[in-house]
């Protein structure tokens, strides 16, 4: 009988850990940092080095200034 339930938690726990890692999964987190950016290749460095190759880097105009100042890197979380 113990066997049989312990059976049924691992199941169960199995599926919740499934499940939890598949809402993970997909969702695509933003760093920022400020520096001198023309083009994404500024960024790429650091952007790989630090989140892998499948990361995004890019360049962001700050509205005060109108100029790229900013990287930043897509990633998965």
């Amino acid at each position: 009988m113990a066997r049989k339930n312990n059976l049924i938690l691992c199941f169960f726990l199995v599926i919740l850990i499934f499940i939890a890692g598949g809402k993970v999964m997909g969702k695509t987190c933003k760093e920022k940092w400020e520096t001198s950016c023309v083009t994404e290749e500024d960024c790429k460095d650091k952007c790989v080095r630090d989140h892998g190759k499948l990361a995004i880097p890019g360049c962001v105009v700050r509205f005060q200034l109108g100029i790229p100042d900013l990287c930043e890197c897509k990633y998965d979380c």
